[in-house]
């Protein structure tokens, strides 16, 4: 089994998230693909008006239901490994997969080398870089505090961040 992990805060997650997470099921043959919002990411600091993990957790789900062989685990939001290292660790005993890739854009691939234990992790799966999309999360968010941005997520996560009034969206 060839599988993909594909970690972030997903604040929130939005069409380019969905359109890499994509790309990498085609381009990789991945068998699963398992999208892993993080709780407490180490390497950054959580904006004030981010929803809660059970939020993010919801609007993930929504956004990777069209993604074939996609699944969203809650692992590191139910207070499990807070290092990318550690949760490769758990995948590979417990799905113990012949081939684990861990995706990630390049943003994040320029900081990797400050990642706990990045050199051991190199050993345990394989990157896949992906370009960074033109619009980001925080530009996302900018948007929904004004009204806009519709068109840069899946339907059903617009519609879950209106009906919860998430990100100050009118």
């Amino acid at each position: 089994m060839t599988l993909g992990l594909y970690g972030g805060s997903f604040n929130p997650p939005h069409t380019g998230h969905v359109g890499a997470a994509a790309e990498a099921i085609k381009t990789l043959r991945l068998d699963r693909l398992i999208w892993m919002p993080s709780g407490d990411p180490p390497h950054k600091t959580l904006p004030e008006e981010t929803p809660s993990p059970a939020h993010r957790l919801a609007m993930s789900r929504l956004a990777a239901a069209g993604l074939r062989g996609a699944e969203v685990s809650a692992f590191e939001l139910d207070g499990g490994a807070r290092y990318t290292v550690d949760t490769v660790r758990m995948l590979l005993e417990r799905e113990k997969p012949e081939k684990l890739y861990l995706l990630m854009g390049s943003d994040q691939w320029e900081v990797f080398p400050t990642w706990r234990q990045a050199d051991e992790l190199l050993k345990l799966c394989e990157p896949y870089i992906f370009p960074r999309t033109p619009v980001s999360s925080t530009e996302i968010r900018a948007q929904l505090r004004e009204g806009r941005g519709k068109e840069l997520l899946t339907p059903g996560v617009y519609d879950y961040i209106r009906s919860e009034g998430l990100y100050g969206n009118p």
